[in-house]
């Protein structure tokens, strides 16, 4: 929001942190601190924490430059508004949607790349994850003749990501009208 809003030399400065943090793949990343620091949820949950604002915050940012030409922000302004009272009452009210949309989507991936690196063993040993059971279900060769080891986990990582994204559709069709249906 900081970027959008100011613009300039703080819009260039923080998009050039944006663009080194893009430059990185996420789960070859997230492979090599698991294998150099030790598979534990902690180390997944700092890898996926310090990878998944990039893309919230390019589309915030573009939401933000939109909203500061608008008429009601230069008219708030004009009238002396601080730049503390248009971030949070001009700007934080329109972009929480699509925040929280990106909110949703980001929860599935983060589930995506926890269950992708237990899957190849690099998951905490400790606790229990669809991909650590997908993974013992192929290293035991258990795939071949107990489906009812990989089927489950499959299920319910399909279910977690499908319930995410129907939760981000519903709200978005809630805070925008012209989405909704007509009864």
């Amino acid at each position: 929001m900081v970027a959008g809003y100011f613009g300039g030399f703080v819009d260039d400065a923080l998009m050039r942190v944006v663009d080194v943090f893009m430059g990185v793949p996420t789960l070859p990343f997230a492979i090599v601190v698991v294998t150099v620091a030790g598979p534990s949820i902690e180390h997944i949950i700092f890898v996926i924490t310090l990878l998944f604002w990039r893309t919230s915050a390019r589309v915030i940012r573009s939401s933000v430059l939109t909203l500061r030409e608008l008429g009601y922000m230069r008219a708030a302004r004009v009238a002396g508004a601080s730049h503390v009272r248009m971030l949070l009452i001009h700007v934080l009210p329109n972009v929480l949607p699509l925040t929280f949309l990106y909110v949703v989507f980001g929860a599935g991936a983060a589930v995506l790349t926890e269950a992708s690196l237990s899957f190849l063993g690099l998951g905490d040993p400790f606790v229990v994850s669809w991909g650590q059971m997908l993974y013992f279900a192929f290293t035991t060769a258990s795939i071949r003749t107990a489906w009812w080891w990989v089927l489950p986990p499959a299920l319910c990582v399909i279910a977690f990501m499908s319930g995410l994204y129907f939760i981000g559709r519903a709200y978005e069709e809630y805070l925008n009208p012209r989405l909704r249906r007509r009864a």
